[in-house]
Protein backbone atom coordinates (compact mmCIF):
# COMPACT_ATOMS: atom_id res chain seq x y z
CA UNK A 1 0.00 0.00 0.00
CA UNK A 2 2.97 2.52 1.00
CA UNK A 3 4.51 1.84 -2.57
CA UNK A 4 1.44 2.41 -4.21
CA UNK A 5 0.81 6.07 -2.25
CA UNK A 6 4.34 6.98 -3.42
CA UNK A 7 4.16 6.31 -6.99
CA UNK A 8 0.61 8.24 -6.95
CA UNK A 9 3.12 11.00 -5.34
CA UNK A 10 5.57 10.75 -7.97
CA UNK A 11 3.01 10.57 -10.90
CA UNK A 12 1.50 13.95 -9.69
CA UNK A 13 4.23 16.25 -8.41
CA UNK A 14 5.93 14.79 -11.94
CA UNK A 15 3.29 16.11 -14.23
CA UNK A 16 1.21 19.09 -14.55
CA UNK A 17 -2.01 19.32 -12.77
CA UNK A 18 -4.59 18.49 -15.30
CA UNK A 19 -3.10 15.31 -15.86
CA UNK A 20 -2.75 14.66 -11.94
CA UNK A 21 -7.05 14.98 -11.67
CA UNK A 22 -6.73 12.42 -15.19
CA UNK A 23 -4.91 10.13 -12.19
CA UNK A 24 -7.57 11.00 -9.55
CA UNK A 25 -10.58 10.33 -12.00
CA UNK A 26 -9.45 6.84 -12.52
CA UNK A 27 -8.21 5.55 -9.26
CA UNK A 28 -11.94 7.04 -8.04
CA UNK A 29 -13.40 4.96 -10.61
CA UNK A 30 -12.13 1.88 -8.25
CA UNK A 31 -12.81 3.59 -5.27
CA UNK A 32 -13.49 0.44 -3.26
CA UNK A 33 -11.93 -2.38 -4.65
CA UNK A 34 -9.79 -2.93 -2.40
CA UNK A 35 -10.29 -5.86 0.46
CA UNK A 36 -11.58 -4.60 3.37
CA UNK A 37 -9.15 -3.66 6.34
CA UNK A 38 -9.96 -4.52 10.30
CA UNK A 39 -8.38 -1.46 12.32
CA UNK A 40 -9.06 0.34 15.52
CA UNK A 41 -10.45 3.50 15.14
CA UNK A 42 -8.13 6.24 16.17
CA UNK A 43 -9.19 8.62 18.73
CA UNK A 44 -11.51 11.37 17.37
CA UNK A 45 -12.90 14.64 18.62
CA UNK A 46 -16.72 14.97 18.70
CA UNK A 47 -18.44 17.93 16.85
CA UNK A 48 -20.54 20.80 18.70
CA UNK A 49 -23.43 19.17 16.36
CA UNK A 50 -27.21 18.35 16.99
CA UNK A 51 -25.63 14.59 15.91
CA UNK A 52 -22.92 12.69 17.76
CA UNK A 53 -19.90 13.15 14.93
CA UNK A 54 -16.32 12.14 15.19
CA UNK A 55 -13.24 13.05 12.56
CA UNK A 56 -10.68 10.61 11.35
CA UNK A 57 -7.23 11.89 11.68
CA UNK A 58 -5.85 14.03 8.48
CA UNK A 59 -3.06 12.44 6.06
CA UNK A 60 -0.78 14.96 4.48
CA UNK A 61 -0.29 12.80 1.11
CA UNK A 62 -3.23 14.07 -0.58
CA UNK A 63 -3.23 17.39 -2.74
CA UNK A 64 -5.52 19.25 -0.34
CA UNK A 65 -4.17 22.74 -1.59
CA UNK A 66 -5.22 21.81 -5.09
CA UNK A 67 -9.25 22.12 -3.83
CA UNK A 68 -10.77 25.06 -5.05
CA UNK A 69 -14.03 24.79 -3.00
CA UNK A 70 -14.00 27.35 0.09
CA UNK A 71 -16.05 24.83 1.99
CA UNK A 72 -15.89 20.93 1.43
CA UNK A 73 -16.89 17.76 3.24
CA UNK A 74 -16.93 14.04 3.36
CA UNK A 75 -19.03 12.51 6.17
CA UNK A 76 -18.95 8.79 6.80
CA UNK A 77 -22.61 8.03 7.61
CA UNK A 78 -24.84 5.10 9.14
CA UNK A 79 -28.01 4.94 11.04
CA UNK A 80 -26.86 3.21 13.88
CA UNK A 81 -23.13 5.39 14.12
CA UNK A 82 -22.05 8.63 14.71
CA UNK A 83 -21.64 10.13 11.89
CA UNK A 84 -17.47 10.32 11.44
CA UNK A 85 -15.82 13.47 9.33
CA UNK A 86 -13.26 12.20 6.87
CA UNK A 87 -12.14 15.58 5.16
CA UNK A 88 -13.62 19.03 6.05
CA UNK A 89 -13.01 22.78 5.00
CA UNK A 90 -14.92 25.78 7.35
CA UNK A 91 -17.87 22.91 7.54
CA UNK A 92 -19.73 25.48 9.67
CA UNK A 93 -19.28 28.43 7.59
CA UNK A 94 -22.33 29.87 6.24
CA UNK A 95 -22.26 29.90 2.15
CA UNK A 96 -24.87 30.28 -0.58
CA UNK A 97 -25.95 27.31 -1.89
CA UNK A 98 -27.78 27.72 -5.30
CA UNK A 99 -29.62 24.55 -6.28
CA UNK A 100 -28.72 22.61 -3.92
CA UNK A 101 -31.50 23.95 -1.71
CA UNK A 102 -33.63 21.74 -4.24
CA UNK A 103 -33.12 19.18 -1.30
CA UNK A 104 -35.22 21.02 0.87
CA UNK A 105 -37.59 21.84 -1.72
CA UNK A 106 -38.11 18.09 -2.44
CA UNK A 107 -38.15 17.00 0.92
CA UNK A 108 -41.02 19.36 2.20
CA UNK A 109 -43.00 18.49 -1.28
CA UNK A 110 -42.60 14.61 -0.39
CA UNK A 111 -43.59 14.83 3.01
CA UNK A 112 -46.70 17.46 2.49
CA UNK A 113 -47.76 16.78 -0.85
CA UNK A 114 -49.51 13.41 -2.15
CA UNK A 115 -47.05 11.70 -5.24
CA UNK A 116 -50.13 11.72 -7.18
CA UNK A 117 -51.11 14.93 -6.70
CA UNK A 118 -51.72 16.94 -10.08
CA UNK A 119 -50.14 20.56 -10.30
CA UNK A 120 -51.36 22.96 -13.40
CA UNK A 121 -48.44 24.89 -14.35
CA UNK A 122 -48.67 28.64 -13.86
CA UNK A 123 -46.65 31.62 -14.46
CA UNK A 124 -43.26 32.17 -13.43
CA UNK A 125 -42.00 33.66 -10.41
CA UNK A 126 -41.68 36.90 -12.07
CA UNK A 127 -43.64 36.80 -14.97
CA UNK A 128 -41.74 39.93 -16.82
CA UNK A 129 -37.37 38.73 -15.76
CA UNK A 130 -35.53 37.69 -18.40
CA UNK A 131 -32.74 36.11 -16.19
CA UNK A 132 -31.33 33.17 -16.97
CA UNK A 133 -31.05 31.88 -13.73
CA UNK A 134 -34.52 30.94 -14.08
CA UNK A 135 -35.97 28.84 -16.98
CA UNK A 136 -33.44 25.96 -18.19
CA UNK A 137 -35.08 25.04 -21.55
CA UNK A 138 -39.07 26.15 -21.02
CA UNK A 139 -40.07 22.81 -21.28
CA UNK A 140 -43.10 23.46 -18.30
CA UNK A 141 -45.50 25.40 -20.09
CA UNK A 142 -48.09 27.68 -18.69
CA UNK A 143 -51.57 25.61 -18.38
CA UNK A 144 -49.53 21.89 -18.32
CA UNK A 145 -50.44 19.52 -15.65
CA UNK A 146 -47.72 17.09 -14.16
CA UNK A 147 -47.93 15.21 -11.18
CA UNK A 148 -46.03 15.88 -7.94
CA UNK A 149 -44.23 13.13 -8.15
CA UNK A 150 -43.07 13.83 -12.15
CA UNK A 151 -42.24 17.46 -10.86
CA UNK A 152 -40.00 15.92 -8.53
CA UNK A 153 -38.06 14.33 -10.91
CA UNK A 154 -37.75 17.36 -13.23
CA UNK A 155 -36.61 19.37 -10.60
CA UNK A 156 -34.08 17.02 -9.26
CA UNK A 157 -32.19 15.45 -12.15
CA UNK A 158 -31.76 18.74 -14.28
CA UNK A 159 -32.36 20.96 -11.43
CA UNK A 160 -35.05 22.16 -13.05
CA UNK A 161 -36.66 26.10 -11.81
CA UNK A 162 -39.76 25.82 -13.55
CA UNK A 163 -40.58 22.51 -11.66
CA UNK A 164 -39.36 23.56 -8.17
CA UNK A 165 -41.63 26.77 -8.63
CA UNK A 166 -44.76 25.12 -9.47
CA UNK A 167 -44.15 22.53 -6.07
CA UNK A 168 -43.62 25.79 -4.16
CA UNK A 169 -47.38 27.56 -6.04
CA UNK A 170 -49.17 24.56 -4.29
CA UNK A 171 -49.57 25.92 -1.36
CA UNK A 172 -48.30 29.52 -2.13
CA UNK A 173 -44.22 30.62 -1.69
CA UNK A 174 -44.71 32.41 1.66
CA UNK A 175 -46.23 29.32 3.30
CA UNK A 176 -43.82 27.02 1.47
CA UNK A 177 -40.99 28.99 2.60
CA UNK A 178 -41.99 28.84 6.42
CA UNK A 179 -42.46 24.96 6.18
CA UNK A 180 -38.44 24.83 4.39
CA UNK A 181 -36.95 26.92 7.52
CA UNK A 182 -39.11 25.40 10.08
CA UNK A 183 -38.12 21.92 9.03
CA UNK A 184 -34.55 23.14 9.04
CA UNK A 185 -34.71 24.15 12.45
CA UNK A 186 -36.58 20.67 13.45
CA UNK A 187 -33.26 18.97 11.73
CA UNK A 188 -30.89 21.07 13.87
CA UNK A 189 -29.96 22.92 11.09
CA UNK A 190 -28.72 26.10 12.84
CA UNK A 191 -26.92 27.87 10.10
CA UNK A 192 -29.16 27.54 7.68
CA UNK A 193 -32.11 29.99 6.34
CA UNK A 194 -34.13 29.96 2.78
CA UNK A 195 -35.77 32.86 1.09
CA UNK A 196 -36.78 31.12 -2.07
CA UNK A 197 -37.44 27.22 -3.06
CA UNK A 198 -35.19 27.49 -6.08
CA UNK A 199 -31.89 28.66 -5.12
CA UNK A 200 -31.29 31.58 -7.91
CA UNK A 201 -29.59 34.67 -6.51
CA UNK A 202 -32.18 37.05 -5.57
CA UNK A 203 -31.15 39.57 -8.60
CA UNK A 204 -33.02 37.08 -10.37
CA UNK A 205 -36.16 37.08 -8.47
CA UNK A 206 -36.43 40.97 -7.71
CA UNK A 207 -35.12 40.46 -4.18
CA UNK A 208 -33.00 42.65 -1.75
CA UNK A 209 -29.52 41.35 -2.69
CA UNK A 210 -29.29 39.83 1.84
CA UNK A 211 -32.25 37.26 0.94
CA UNK A 212 -29.98 34.76 -0.58
CA UNK A 213 -30.32 31.09 0.78
CA UNK A 214 -27.52 29.91 3.07
CA UNK A 215 -26.03 26.92 4.59
CA UNK A 216 -23.37 25.45 5.29
CA UNK A 217 -21.42 22.03 3.97
CA UNK A 218 -22.23 20.01 7.60
CA UNK A 219 -25.98 21.61 7.49
CA UNK A 220 -26.24 20.06 3.96
CA UNK A 221 -24.93 16.81 4.91
CA UNK A 222 -27.57 16.42 8.01
CA UNK A 223 -29.96 17.05 5.40
CA UNK A 224 -28.62 14.65 3.36
CA UNK A 225 -28.51 11.71 5.74
CA UNK A 226 -31.96 12.65 6.55
CA UNK A 227 -33.18 12.12 3.20
CA UNK A 228 -31.27 9.15 2.66
CA UNK A 229 -32.22 7.62 5.38
CA UNK A 230 -35.97 8.17 5.79
CA UNK A 231 -37.23 9.16 1.96
CA UNK A 232 -36.64 5.97 -0.20
CA UNK A 233 -37.50 6.89 -2.92
CA UNK A 234 -34.64 10.44 -3.22
CA UNK A 235 -31.92 8.21 -4.37
CA UNK A 236 -34.21 6.39 -6.60
CA UNK A 237 -34.78 9.59 -8.40
CA UNK A 238 -31.61 11.43 -8.10
CA UNK A 239 -29.69 7.73 -9.17
CA UNK A 240 -31.16 8.47 -13.27
CA UNK A 241 -29.03 9.56 -15.98
CA UNK A 242 -31.84 10.65 -17.76
CA UNK A 243 -35.50 11.31 -17.28
CA UNK A 244 -38.03 11.54 -19.97
CA UNK A 245 -40.57 13.84 -19.75
CA UNK A 246 -44.40 12.83 -21.23
CA UNK A 247 -47.25 14.92 -22.51
CA UNK A 248 -50.72 13.90 -23.10
CA UNK A 249 -48.78 10.38 -22.88
CA UNK A 250 -46.17 11.84 -25.49
CA UNK A 251 -42.78 11.77 -24.59
CA UNK A 252 -41.30 15.37 -25.60
CA UNK A 253 -37.98 15.53 -24.03
CA UNK A 254 -35.56 13.80 -22.27
CA UNK A 255 -33.52 15.53 -19.19
CA UNK A 256 -29.72 14.20 -18.53
CA UNK A 257 -28.76 14.75 -14.94
CA UNK A 258 -26.48 17.41 -13.59
CA UNK A 259 -24.26 15.67 -12.57
CA UNK A 260 -21.29 14.48 -14.35
CA UNK A 261 -19.66 12.27 -11.93
CA UNK A 262 -22.91 10.04 -11.82
CA UNK A 263 -21.95 7.04 -14.19
CA UNK A 264 -17.92 7.73 -14.07
CA UNK A 265 -17.12 6.59 -10.29
CA UNK A 266 -19.59 3.50 -10.27
CA UNK A 267 -19.80 4.06 -6.01
CA UNK A 268 -21.92 7.26 -6.18
CA UNK A 269 -25.63 6.32 -6.59
CA UNK A 270 -26.71 9.56 -6.78
CA UNK A 271 -26.17 13.69 -6.35
CA UNK A 272 -27.22 17.54 -6.88
CA UNK A 273 -25.57 20.34 -8.51
CA UNK A 274 -25.73 24.08 -7.75
CA UNK A 275 -24.52 27.38 -9.86
CA UNK A 276 -24.77 30.58 -9.38
CA UNK A 277 -23.00 33.86 -9.81
CA UNK A 278 -22.84 33.92 -5.51
CA UNK A 279 -22.95 30.35 -4.78
CA UNK A 280 -19.96 29.29 -7.42
CA UNK A 281 -20.42 25.57 -7.93
CA UNK A 282 -21.76 23.42 -5.54
CA UNK A 283 -22.05 19.69 -5.31
CA UNK A 284 -23.62 17.19 -3.10
CA UNK A 285 -22.36 13.52 -4.04
CA UNK A 286 -23.75 10.29 -2.10
CA UNK A 287 -21.50 7.46 -2.01
CA UNK A 288 -22.55 3.93 -1.54
CA UNK A 289 -19.39 1.72 0.88
CA UNK A 290 -19.43 -1.84 1.12
CA UNK A 291 -21.00 -2.45 4.37
CA UNK A 292 -24.98 -2.59 4.75
CA UNK A 293 -26.14 1.25 5.55
CA UNK A 294 -22.87 2.68 5.26
CA UNK A 295 -22.99 5.76 2.80
CA UNK A 296 -20.41 8.74 2.48
CA UNK A 297 -21.84 12.00 1.68
CA UNK A 298 -19.53 14.46 0.32
CA UNK A 299 -20.23 18.14 -0.09
CA UNK A 300 -18.25 20.98 -2.21
CA UNK A 301 -19.52 24.83 -1.69
CA UNK A 302 -17.92 27.55 -3.59
CA UNK A 303 -15.84 26.21 -6.10
CA UNK A 304 -14.18 26.72 -9.49
CA UNK A 305 -14.44 23.39 -10.41
CA UNK A 306 -16.78 21.18 -8.31
CA UNK A 307 -16.19 18.21 -10.20
CA UNK A 308 -12.59 18.13 -10.29
CA UNK A 309 -12.78 19.05 -6.30
CA UNK A 310 -14.74 15.79 -5.96
CA UNK A 311 -12.68 13.67 -7.55
CA UNK A 312 -9.46 14.94 -5.71
CA UNK A 313 -11.69 14.82 -2.35
CA UNK A 314 -12.95 11.38 -3.06
CA UNK A 315 -9.67 9.99 -3.90
CA UNK A 316 -8.31 11.08 -0.30
CA UNK A 317 -10.76 10.05 1.93
CA UNK A 318 -9.95 6.69 -0.08
CA UNK A 319 -7.02 6.97 1.85
CA UNK A 320 -8.27 8.26 4.61
CA UNK A 321 -10.85 5.57 4.63
CA UNK A 322 -7.83 2.64 4.89
CA UNK A 323 -5.48 4.36 6.78
CA UNK A 324 -8.13 4.55 9.47
CA UNK A 325 -9.69 1.15 9.29
CA UNK A 326 -13.01 2.81 9.16
CA UNK A 327 -14.76 -0.23 7.96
Amino acid sequence: MKKVYLFLFASLVSVPFWLGINLLQKQAQGFFAQKNRSLDILTAQIHNSPQQTEIATTSDSCFLNNVSSKSFLILQINPNKPNKILLEKSITSQMPIASLTKLMTYLIAGEFYKNEQKVVILNGPTENSTSNQLWANGILKQGDVFSVQELISIMLVESNNEAAFALTKVIGQEGFLDLMNMKAKELGLVNTKFYNSIGVDPEALQMPLDQTNYSTAFDLALLAKYLVFNHPDFLSIISQKEYPVYKNGQLVWTLQNTNELLGEIPEIIGGKTGTTDKAGECLMEIIKMPQENDYLIAIVLNSKNRFDDMRMLLFCSQEKIYENGIY
